[in-house]
């Protein structure tokens, strides 16, 4: 039923994700007092990791004397759920074109609407010191008042860029575990484990097709000079088609309202703006050179969008 597809953006979402938490470091000091000499620094490292698979290699090894063992402070995070978003749903049938250097000079790319989904995520750091857990407390939250935000290319073939935004989810959880040594034979081990629940808005977009759409290429305007007399009042608002409302001041234009008499087929053109792109067979990729001609006229013609030529009035 559907063609095959895949744009790797849950892959992306969850890679942006953990760039945010990546530099948090955390400094080791004769005293945390915060003004004794700093002994050591720390950047945490990070990896897209279950909790409960630090725990059980922790507590297998409590002093940490397996080669492969956690070491600590970390960070491990994981998504645990996605939901479908309709507060920020779009209608599905628009659809977008973009174009393309790989393919032929008119084609182009079409894609719809995506859909928008909130990605659950839970950040875990783990460490064995109270005073690591303080100041990775507080180098997270104040980030997040309660969002903070990236941009990301999801699909740069198509130049699409993505606000990404990223919002703590209630308080922290703080555990704290201390076994003492001899207990059960163990040697004992003290585990503080942070946890930080966010969500995260996130678009996915479905298969792109190549299409050859029908591209404008030539845009003529003409300008007509109305008689006064014939015109109603100046209006006092415009009311556009996204139904909002602007105040007009100082106007010097004029409205035609449904009852007027007027017919614009009686009136001359005074003035055409033509556009066309240079070449005229150039293809829709930007940048695009546009040549824009201005022409003043005196005679009492106007354009015919049948024939594509001006005729006489009344001819």
């Amino acid at each position: 039923m559907f063609a095959p597809f895949y744009h790797e953006l849950l892959r992306k979402y969850h890679v942006a994700f953990g760039s945010v938490f990546k530099n948090i470091t955390i400094l080791r000091r004769e005293t945390p007092d915060g003004e004794s000499e700093e002994l050591q620094r720390i950047v945490v490292p990070i990896e897209y990791s279950a909790r409960d698979a630090w725990l059980t290699r922790l507590r297998t090894d409590p002093d940490l004397a397996n080669r492969k063992s956690v070491v600590l402070p970390r960070f491990g995070y994981e998504m645990t759920g996605l939901r479908y978003d309709a507060a920020r749903k779009l209608n599905s049938l628009n659809q977008r074109l973009s174009p393309t250097r790989d393919l032929s000079p008119n084609t182009m790319r079409r894609y719809f609407t995506g859909t928008p989904y909130i990605l659950t995520f839970n950040l875990y750091a783990l460490v064995d010191a109270i005073e690591d857990a303080n100041q990775i407390v507080e180098q997270i939250v104040p980030i997040f008042t309660p969002d903070y935000s990236l941009m990301l290319r999801l699909l740069p073939s198509l130049g699409i860029l993505d606000r990404m935004r990223i919002v703590l989810d209630g308080s922290p959880q703080w555990t704290d575990n201390y076994e003492a040594a001899g207990l059960e034979g163990s040697s004992g081990y003290r585990e503080i484990i942070l946890t930080f629940s966010f969500n995260v808005s996130a678009t996915f977009y479905g298969p792109v097709a190549a299409v050859d759409p029908k591209i404008i290429r030539h845009i003529m305007v003409d300008l007509y000079e109305i008689p006064n007399d014939a015109i109603t009042e100046d209006p006092a608002y415009i009311i556009t088609d996204a139904l909002e409302r602007f105040k007009l001041e100082n106007s010097t234009g004029r409205l035609l309202n449904e009852s007027s008499q007027i017919d614009l087929r009686d009136f001359a053109r005074q003035v055409r703006i033509d556009i066309k792109p240079n070449p005229l067979n150039a293809a829709p990729i930007k940048p695009v050179n546009v040549t824009t001609t201005i022409t003043n006229y005196t005679d009492i013609k106007q354009a015919d969008p049948f024939s594509g030529t001006d005729v006489e009035i009344g001819g």
